[in-house]
């Protein structure tokens, strides 16, 4: 964790400067001092002394926030906690000290958010099984396979559950399956003119649609993380792909005509119209940035990072 921490500050340029002394305080282990913190909520001058709490089966005790403020250098203090805790912990806490205290729910969602928006790249190492935490900064091998492409997320999701007013849902960053598709076809114009033409569209089975997919839209750096598959039935056949597309395909583009001295007589609008008979298609398996969302009762859903709906899933 202490990695994933210091890549993530790393990724947004904030340098973390090593403590002058050693503080020996239980449960708690600072990582650093920072000049400015752009996630930190304090509007303060003063350096930031950043703190690390490990998991542990118990939560933090009032009495442990008491030994640490006696300890803790400084006056602003921001804590990363993996352990749950109680904001009433901090009520006979100094008002001189200013706390950013983190639990493990917006730890785990300030993580997710550093990975979908290419922060930071979580690859998995095939001898061990165990995966690392790589900073932006650091070289890396972009000879990514065409299929293991991802989307932007168009959301975020602190702000999806703010205005849902489910700010304490516990979420967990995931990817879901769609399809890049390549199509090419046979295209008739005016006067029997033909030409062929190529695109390059999503289908989204989550959301039912098919759109035109745009290179910009891709993620640069994909992570690593569990793949969701839509339902099987979601999927287009062929033959409902192709009715889909028609009306995606065609398309209307200005021609001149001509009278006999080369003169431009008149523009007119006219129909292209594919020959499906001629199409020709090829699909990867793209992603999309999500989110589980574990509610209270134990129900999961997908929250979709594309569109901000969410919908049900095969767990």
């Amino acid at each position: 964790m202490e990695e994933t921490v210091r890549g993530i500050l790393a990724s947004r340029t904030v340098r973390l400067e090593p403590v002058s002394e050693s503080f020996h305080i239980y449960g708690f282990r600072c990582l650093g001092i920072a000049e400015k913190l752009l996630d930190f909520d304090d509007k303060g001058i003063s350096p930031v002394y950043i703190w690390h709490v490990q998991d542990d089966i118990l939560p933090i005790s009032k009495n442990e926030i008491e030994r640490w403020s006696i300890d803790a250098p400084g006056d602003r203090h921001w804590i990363l906690s993996e352990r749950y805790f109680s904001e009433d912990i901090f009520q006979d806490i100094s008002k001189d000290i200013t706390i950013n205290a983190w639990g493990p729910e917006k730890l785990s969602r300030w993580i997710g958010e550093a990975v979908l928006r290419g922060d930071l790249i979580v690859k998995s190492n095939n001898q061990t099984s165990n995966k690392s935490i790589i900073n932006l900064n650091e070289s890396v091998d972009d000879s990514t396979p065409y299929q293991n492409i991802t989307l932007k997320p168009l959301i975020r999701v602190n702000d999806w559950l703010d205005s849902e007013s489910l700010s304490m849902l516990n979420t967990l960053p995931v990817l879901i399956n769609v399809k890049l598709w390549e199509v090419s076809a046979l295209m008739s114009g005016p006067n029997s003119i033909t030409e062929t033409k190529e695109w390059s569209f999503i289908e989204d089975p989550w959301s039912s649609k098919i759109y035109e997919f745009n290179f910009d839209e891709i993620l640069a750096n994909s992570p690593d993380l569990r793949k969701i598959e839509p339902f099987v039935e979601k999927w287009h056949t062929i033959d409902k792909l192709k009715i889909n597309l028609k009306p995606l395909l065609d398309y209307r583009k200005k021609e001149q005509f001509y009278d006999g001295a080369d003169k431009v007589k008149s523009s007119m609008l006219e129909w292209w119209r594919a020959d499906l008979d001629s199409l020709n298609l090829n699909s990867f398996f793209v992603q999309i940035p999500a989110w589980i969302l574990i509610f209270e009762d134990g129900e999961k859903k997908i929250l979709h990072s594309r569109n901000g709906k969410t919908y049900d899933f095969q767990n």
